[in-house]
């Protein structure tokens, strides 16, 4: 349980660190293009982790507690529903952009990324530890 929390937290940092360089480089640049491109690929294997490892384990932790079965659904839906959008982001911005709408769009992005991150470290994993008995940083 700890390695696989721990393992969500790293992939989230490598996140940051991604966009940050994104950000840095300009996405005119062809290392920002990479780098976004990286990004991309980082995001959709965290989400495939969180759907083939965290989500069916915290469900089975959450048996039989409906509040936190219900968590665990609601984080999942919110999540579907946000990854869609960081997906247009991505595909929308593939062969680079800037200016104004590149600009707002990239807040969007992070503002969206940084929130949620902050939901799943603080409230999911934290409930997740708890029912899987403690065991989780």
């Amino acid at each position: 349980m700890a390695d696989l929390i721990a393992s969500l937290k790293r992939e989230h940092e490598e996140l940051k660190t991604l966009l940050d360089r994104v950000r840095n480089l300009g996405i005119a640049t062809p290392e920002g293009q990479r780098t976004l491109h990286a990004a991309r690929t980082v995001f959709v294997d965290h989400l495939a982790h969180e759907d083939r490892d965290f989500y069916p384990a915290f469900l089975a932790a959450a048996a039989g507690r409906p509040g936190a079965e219900r968590m665990a659904v609601q984080f999942a839906s919110e999540m579907t529903a946000i990854s869609k959008e960081i997906l247009a982001f991505f595909d929308k911005y593939r062969n680079g952009g800037q200016g104004l709408d590149y600009a707002r769009d990239f807040g969007r992005l992070s503002a969206a990324l940084y929130l949620r991150w902050r939901k799943e470290e603080d409230i999911l994993y934290a409930r997740y530890a708890e029912l899987a008995g403690g065991k989780a940083a």
